[in-house]
């Protein structure tokens, strides 16, 4: 199905036709009282905030009454959400939105999104969960599909007692976005680089390359990529080096700039600010005519399972063939 905008219409026909409060996550409904809500009501900008809902039925009705363009709820738990006041622990969240990955193989402009490109998001979500559960220990790890991405959701408590510092440490460690100083180590934040690194040096066009090495080196690179790629996920550094072509400098300035573009994979300051909020789960994101919620089987998901009724019910004109 084509994604395309909601019609004012269509939006008022979610809330009040289709929208379900048991649609709502667990994570939501209980700890409703100590969220922020915030609601862009027409399409301008999510200004409506500091909104606090005692229980399921008064967002319900709020829902139904003003049908916004968007809904959203804070990441943190407050002692007053209507001041956001008594700050008492937040999620801990990754946001990969397809519009801005920074490599693209689908062609798919940076800004605009297709279903090829949610994809590859959904890939970088499965690799970033698979090393928050393998390197660092988390188990309670939920998926949002946000309508143009992905949102991973840690709700272990030692995670969300996390401040900004250690976030920002945790999203440099879970994106590959530092050159580490021993590149060979079998475990670790160097396997995970490498990983990282190799995967999106596979990715990479000749255009993209040209942004990280000098003219100089592009040829050699170029030559030698699928060698570079299966040095690294081996971690044998030296024999990169030994490549014809390719020196320490060559070698420090690829690594830096895939770094630097891995860095790009997801949003930083979603997850290190404690005081956002997100798309609500089980509301329109009305740019795209899709449900955000949340999902059982990332594996499986594709955006045709978060299709609202008005839009299957359009018929043919909203087909993509």
């Amino acid at each position: 199905m084509i994604m395309r905008p909601a019609t004012p219409e269509e939006i008022k026909r979610f809330y009040r036709e289709e929208w379900n409060k048991k649609d709502l996550p667990d994570f939501i409904t209980h700890t409703l009282s100590l969220r922020e809500f915030g609601f862009d009501l027409d399409g301008s900008g999510p200004s409506h905030r500091y909104n606090q809902f005692l229980t399921l039925e008064q967002l319900e009705e709020f829902l139904r009454v003003r049908a916004p363009y968007s809904a959203y709820a804070s990441v943190a738990l407050y002692e007053n959400p209507r001041k956001r006041e008594g700050w008492l622990k937040a999620d801990l969240v990754f946001d990969i939105d397809a519009k801005d990955l920074p490599v693209k193989p689908c062609g798919c402009p940076k800004g605009q999104v297709c279903y090829k490109c949610i994809e590859q998001a959904k890939q970088v979500a499965l690799e970033f969960a698979d090393v928050l559960r393998r390197d660092l220990g988390f188990r309670q790890i939920v998926f949002v599909y946000s309508g143009r991405g992905f949102h991973i959701r840690v709700l272990d408590e030692f995670a969300m007692r996390l401040e900004h510092n250690e976030r920002q440490q945790l999203v440099s460690y879970v994106t590959g976005a530092v050159v580490p100083t021993d590149l060979s180590l079998a475990l670790g934040y160097s396997k995970v680089f490498r990983e990282r690194a190799a995967k999106l040096l596979r990715l990479m066009n000749e255009e993209k390359l040209r942004e990280v090495v000098k003219r100089r080196a592009f040829k050699n690179l170029l030559r030698f990529k699928d060698q570079i790629v299966q040095y690294l996920l081996e971690g044998r550094v030296d024999d990169i080096l030994s490549l014809e072509g390719i020196g320490a400098g060559t070698l420090e300035a690829l690594l830096t700039g895939l770094a630097r573009i891995n860095s790009e994979f997801t949003d930083g300051k979603v997850t290190v600010d404690t005081k956002r909020i997100l798309r609500l789960p089980s509301s329109l994101h009305s740019g795209v005519s899709r449900k955000c919620m949340v999902i059982k089987n990332l594996d499986s998901f594709t955006p045709d399972d978060a299709v609202p009724r008005f839009l299957l019910e359009a018929g043919g004109k909203d087909a993509q063939h």
